[in-house]
């Protein structure tokens, strides 16, 4: 099996120093310190190229702990998100480091691939630490804790613990008579296919997700099931698991709510089209690719 790699850079997440606040600190503070800023899921990249995010080191940037959080080690430096505030600190970044917020959905296929682990990482770090500002058991204000991984509610009566989470979702790619089944969705760029996809609801197995999935989108059962990879699709918090199926049949009844048009491909169509594919560093492209190379 050809499987294109979807986690090209390996995070060190030294989990075990997060509680020690020392250790943390020298890392912010040693020279090789990177700070990666994020403002409303977007990330500070230079004005000329775009592919590059622009580090910042502690000195070069006004902090506060509550905006810190540490991602892990690559290569012995440490990454940490650095979340932005307010338009107004946004604008002056800009301004001092002649670089601009670029929105990382969609930058992601244009950055150089050993970054796009870390920022999507930055970016969902951003992301759920601005919705998590307050219990959700008693309403009284949380706190960063265990190196931006943990928020804890303040109240001493309560003290309830919160991890970051990501949602689960099937995306699956279904073969019949040696062609391969793609669908679209009205807003996505013009011509483009992609594998089906859904969350998964509670309760349910993740098998149990792929097949309800597809039989309520185009309406055909799937048999064969069989798992092929995942990926962390933080737009914003989503871990997708891959799998291959079988369709029992060719007949397709498509739901018009989830799905604007599906149809069976054979490998010269998509060869012969290749621009009709998703991105490239997506777990549908490489669903696509392994299939396409068999």
């Amino acid at each position: 099996m050809h499987t294109a790699s979807l986690s090209p850079y390996f995070i060190d997440r030294v989990s075990h120093v997060r509680e020690d606040n020392v250790w943390i600190q020298a890392q912010l503070h040693g020279a090789t310190a990177r700070l990666i800023a994020v403002h409303q899921s977007s990330v500070l990249c230079h004005n000329h190229d775009h592919r590059r995010p622009c580090f910042l080191s502690h000195a070069q940037a006004t902090a506060a702990p509550e905006t810190l959080v540490f991602l892990g080690q690559v290569d012995g430096i440490a990454y940490f998100t650095l979340s932005i505030q307010t338009s107004k600190d946004a604008d002056q970044l800009c301004r001092t480091h002649q670089a601009n917020f670029q929105a990382y959905a969609a930058s992601a296929p244009m950055l150089e691939s050993e970054y796009c682990e870390l920022l999507s990482l930055a970016c969902f770090s951003s992301y759920w630490h601005s919705r998590h500002h307050f219990c959700g058991s008693c309403s009284s204000a949380t706190k960063m804790s265990s190196a931006g991984h943990m928020r804890v509610c303040t109240s001493t009566n309560c003290a309830q613990q919160y991890f970051p989470s990501m949602d689960p979702a099937v995306i699956v790619l279904i073969e019949h008579a040696d062609k391969c089944l793609l669908g679209r969705q009205a807003h996505w760029p013009e011509a483009m296919y992609s594998t089906l996809a859904g969350f998964v609801e509670p309760g349910e197995t993740i098998e149990a997700a792929v097949a309800r999935e597809v039989n309520e989108e185009v309406g055909i059962q799937v048999e064969g099931i069989r798992y092929h990879s995942s990926q962390a699709w933080l737009f914003p918090n989503s871990l997708m698991l891959g799998f291959n199926a079988k369709a029992t049949n060719s007949e397709l009844h498509l739901d018009a709510n989830e799905i604007e048009s599906a149809a069976w491909f054979t490998r010269d169509q998509i060869r012969a089209t290749p621009q009709m594919l998703p991105n490239q560093k997506s777990i549908s492209y490489a669903l696509i690719q392994d299939w396409l190379h068999r």
